[in-house]
Formats: structure tokens, C-alpha cells, sequence
């Protein structure tokens, strides 16, 4: 049978061990996060934790007697403002969120980041410029970082290919299982006790 034949069982062996190894640390790291998440009033932890606040007058290069009316100019400006504040105080980038007050002659700007946010106020009345950043500490770093939330495109794409070498590792260890003879009864049951114990699981979760 073609299921059983020696080519694809060698095949099904190299996807097995590669697909471990490929994301060996992050299945480390998924499942730790995994505990930290669903514990998260026995685990705690404040390591890394800071709140700063600092006033910057903005530079002449960036002041405007009025806002610009147009989206794509107003953009630019919200843009070369976060380059500004990235490039001379080193302020940590995070998915770009911008709010227009016209009447206020201001600006706002919120950057969220796992496990922390920048919230800068843009005054363009008194030329100033207000920061407040928070982080929330390297736990929740690591838990937000579990969720993806506000992580960016590239981790939420290695959290795809995490998901994929999880899959291929998960369906190439039962097919190994089903071609060993001695423990395919073993694994079989194993198998199905794994099923049963989730359906109770969630059942359970309505009483």
C-alpha cells in the first residue's frame, strides 16, 4: 500500500524531525506563554516595567501656523514627526494610530506595541510636544507576544509558520504511529483519550 511504502515513510520521518527543530524554541516559548497567560493571577511580574513622561519643543523644521486640509499632507506630517521623534529620542516604533484636532491645533499620536504604547501630544499652538510612554514589563511582553497583539506583520507571519511546523510535526508523528505496530493500539487510544479529555474540557467550561 502506497500509505506504507518505505519512500514516503522516510519522507514522513525528515518532515517529523525538521518540522520539531524548525520551531523547536518557539514551541518552547508558545507553550510557556501559554501557562503565563491562563495563570495570570498566580503569575506575575513587574521586571522591566516603566512609566516616563517627558515635554520636547518641536523643532523649526516641523512647526505649522495651521494644519494642513489635506489627508495625504496631514499624513506626511504625522510621518515626519514620528521620524523626528524615532531618529533624536529614540522613541520605540508600534502600529501608528492618528487623531486630527483641528480646534486644538493639535495632533495625536498613539503607538501600541506589544506590551506597551508611546502616546505623543502634538501642540502646534505652543509648538510643543508631550510623551508619555509606558511598558508593561518583559511578562507581558512575552504574553502579548503569544497573542500577536500589536506585534507587526512579521511576527504575526512567523506565528503562521509556527502554526504549519506545528501541524506537520503533529500529523507526521501520527502517521509514524500508525506504522509501528507495537504502539499503534497505544497511540491510538492516547489519541482518542486526548480527544474525549478536550470535549470535557470544553463542556465542563458551561457549568
Amino acid at each position: 500500500m502506497f500509505w506504507q511504502s518505505p519512500a514516503l515513510s522516510r519522507l514522513m520521518r525528515l518532515l517529523h524531525s525538521y518540522s520539531s527543530m524548525l520551531v523547536l524554541v518557539l514551541l518552547l516559548f508558545f507553550a510557556i506563554t501559554g501557562i503565563t497567560l491562563n495563570h495570570t493571577a498566580l503569575i506575575s511580574s513587574t521586571a522591566g516595567q516603566y512609566q516616563h513622561h517627558q515635554q520636547i519643543p518641536l523643532p523649526d523644521s516641523l512647526q505649522r501656523q495651521a494644519l494642513p486640509a489635506e489627508p495625504a499632507a496631514m499624513a506626511a506630517l504625522a510621518d515626519d514627526i514620528r521620524h523626528w521623534l524615532a531618529e533624536e529620542h529614540q522613541l520605540p516604533s508600534g502600529r501608528l494610530q492618528l487623531e486630527i484636532l483641528p480646534d486644538e491645533q493639535a495632533l495625536l499620536l498613539d503607538f501600541k506595541r506589544p506590551a506597551g504604547y508611546s502616546s505623543v501630544w502634538v501642540d502646534f499652538a505652543a509648538n510643543t510636544v508631550e510623551v508619555d510612554n509606558y511598558f508593561a514589563g518583559y511578562l507581558a511582553l512575552a504574553n502579548d507576544l503569544h497573542k500577536g497583539r500589536d506585534a507587526g506583520n512579521s511576527w504575526r507571519l512567523l506565528i503562521d509558520v509556527t502554526a504549519v511546523a506545528c501541524i506537520i510535526f503533529a500529523v507526521t508523528g501520527f502517521y509514524l504511529m500508525l506504522l509501528n505496530r507495537s504502539r499503534r493500539s497505544a497511540g491510538n487510544r492516547l489519541a482518542l483519550l486526548g480527544m474525549v479529555l478536550a470535549l470535557l474540557a470544553y463542556l465542563g467550561s458551561f457549568y
